[in-house]
């Protein structure tokens, strides 16, 4: 019989960090270190509990350090296993005679107990309906939902843990840890080599990378910046024109959503009021008291609009800065006054009120003062700062804002942050859609509407500020800056195709197109005999396609444009086109029975008529352009 010699201090508390990443372990061991000076026993059981908490980063099986590659290789694994074991209980449930209905239920509760067992409950429906356990079952057996869960899971637990450790602060790594950049780094490498990949090829003989395409969107962090400064400069146009004030919000976290503070000397220090709440957490208490404070304007009668942006204070709790637009009067009050009271209630004396420097950091107010700059200059440094970092040049740290901007992305995709939100006014969506839609489809007959707004997506550019203005008239065109969405003047066009997806749920309705709604006039045979009665008219809607081209994607440039000829059967030079007509000369008798009075209904295709660049000269290889 061996006897083990006790271990000392120091080697048990080596021992148990041995598991976790070399950047942890020198803070674990400083932390306890500092706490083990103090007092023997409370030093080692705080040490303990810690080590607990990071061990939980574990959760399926991946260690704290895990890389992208174990990641896939890990989720791979799993799906395997719940295919296999399902497998085996479907198969149970059928030699027993159970029904088909019988069977899902009994696979869910399996299902159930395998992730209560790996400490995954939280990835199961909380309610699921019969409906939807079929799909939660085909997900748990999908190598590529794995990959997500792991991935997301993985994340925030970490960036948890390194919060916890104090690797997230000022002077140490702002805003995320070192370890979340360099992974997200990582990331948009491997993205972006995947989008150099795939090869694109449309209908009318086209060719892209995927990467090529992205960078002509909003995924370009560019564009992204010039389309919200854009959509700032309007609402600025629409304020100026009515009247209205304008101010910059700042509103922050209680005291308990922050891990460390900073002291009046500039050092950064643990805060003991700290509660263990997260970035995530932090943000959902910012939403939820954002919308009872707005839920509260709107009983006063006091409506605003404008943008709010999130973005991660040095130790990586989110803090929300806000450009607000709204009448300088509400219900017969001041509304910079009840602006002001509506934050204090809901964003200061609901939680702590009293806390030192509550009333100083917590709420910050600051109107805009139309003389001295405008809404642009006052929002622009935070939406770069967020985004690209272009034009800021050193950040309020003194760090070069390109490189924070890097920071802060890892950090807004670390937490799944949402960073920017508009507030009122029209939504971009319909704006984005009738960008895509070709003013020759739209003639005098069209809604009032439709045709103004397409004016206002293309007015002269010979004037100045042009994309603001555009955006300024097409939010007055759809009901101005408090239209409810139900109200619009011109909303989407979607297509319900009914395609099932890859776990079996129905694939969302998606957008084609615009529709709008009018009235239009119109003279029939009563006009023959009184030929001075002014038109009858008779409300009439248009739903007008957009202008998307049809694609073959793929990898390998061959491959794909094999495919696209095959596909779009690009007719040989000189043949003769088709003389018949897809058109019925009878009278339809709906409408022979229809009254004339009736609302009218009219569907435009789109044109085909691709406004995108052209080809390369001498067109695709192996596809003649049309």
């Amino acid at each position: 019989m061996s006897w083990a010699l006790p271990l000392s201090d120091e080697e048990w508390s080596a021992q148990n960090v041995d598991t976790f990443p070399r950047s942890w372990q020198s803070r674990l061991l400083k932390r306890w270190e500092r706490d083990h000076a103090k007092d023997r026993r409370e030093g080692n059981l705080a040490f303990l509990h810690r080590v607990r908490q990071l061990a939980d980063s574990a959760r399926g099986g991946i260690r704290p350090d895990a890389s992208d590659a174990d990641i896939c290789a890990q989720a791979d694994t799993t799906a395997r296993d719940f295919s296999r074991r399902l497998a085996q209980v479907e198969g149970i449930a059928r030699r027993r005679g159970a029904t088909q209905a019988a069977g899902v239920r009994l696979q869910a509760f399996f299902a159930r107990h395998l992730l209560s067992a790996r400490g995954l409950l939280d990835l199961w429906p909380a309610k699921p309906k019969q409906a939807d356990r079929r799909p939660a079952l085909k997900r748990l057996c999908c190598a590529r939902w794995w990959r997500r869960a792991y991935r997301k899971l993985h994340a925030r637990t970490v960036e948890a843990c390194a919060i916890d450790i104090g690797l997230v602060r000022r002077g140490v790594a702002l805003y995320v840890s070192d370890d979340g950049v360099r992974q997200r780094g990582a990331q948009n490498a491997r993205n972006a080599a995947a989008l150099e990949s795939v090869t694109a090829i449309n209908e009318h003989a086209q060719e892209y990378t995927l990467a090529d395409l992205a960078a002509k969107g909003t995924a370009n962090k560019a564009i992204r910046r010039v389309e919200l400064l854009t959509r700032v400069a309007g609402f600025e146009l629409i304020a100026k024109d009515c009247g209205h004030a304008a101010a910059m919000v700042t509103v922050s976290c209680p005291s308990r959503f922050h891990r460390t503070t900073t002291r009046k000397d500039g050092r950064v220090v643990d805060n003991p009021k700290w509660d263990g709440s997260t970035p995530v957490d932090a943000q959902r208490y910012l939403s939820r008291q954002w919308a009872r404070c707005r839920t509260a304007a709107d009983r006063m009668g006091l409506e605003w609009y404008g943008f709010r942006i999130a973005e991660p204070q040095q130790d990586g709790t989110p803090h929300w800065h806000s450009i607000l637009f709204m009448p300088r009067a509400a219900d017969g009050f001041d509304s910079a006054v009840l602006l002001r009271a509506l934050l204090d209630r809901y964003f200061l004396l609901n939680d702590s009120p009293d806390e030192p420097g509550a009333r100083k950091h917590r709420i910050d107010v600051e109107p805009i003062d139309w003389e001295r700059g405008s809404a642009v200059g006052y929002v622009i440094k935070y939406v770069s700062k967020n985004i690209d970092g272009y034009g800021v040049g050193l950040d309020l740290e003194g760090n070069d804002a390109i490189e924070s901007s890097a920071r802060v992305e890892a950090w807004a995709a670390r937490w799944r942050m949402r960073q920017f939100q508009q507030v009122g006014g029209a939504p971009v969506g319909v704006w984005r859609e009738l960008r895509r839609v070709h003013p020759d489809q739209i003639n005098e007959e069209a809604p009032e509407a439709l045709r103004e707004s397409l004016t206002a997506l293309n007015v002269a550019k010979t004037e100045p500020g042009v994309a603001a203005i555009a955006w300024k008239r097409y939010t007055l065109l759809q009901g101005g800056t408090s239209v409810r969405r139900d109200a619009l003047a011109v909303k989407l066009a979607k297509d319900q195709t009914g395609e099932l997806g890859r776990y079996g749920e129905v694939i969302a309705a998606r957008a084609v197109g615009v529709i709008a709604a009018g009235v239009e006039l119109f003279r029939n045979h009563i006009h023959k005999m009184l030929p001075s009665n002014p038109p009858f008219r008779r409300p009439t809607t248009w739903t007008v396609e957009s202008e998307r081209a049809k694609w073959v994607v793929g990898q390998g440039a061959d491959l794909v444009r094999a495919a696209a000829r095959r596909m779009f059967g690009i007719e040989r030079s000189g043949a003769a086109a088709s003389t018949r007509i897809h058109v019925n000369n009878c009278t339809d008798p709906f409408y022979a029975t229809r009254s004339e009075f009736a609302p009218t209904v009219r569907t435009l295709p789109k044109l085909r008529r691709f406004r995108r660049p052209t080809a390369p000269p001498g067109g695709v290889p192996g596809i003649n352009a049309t």
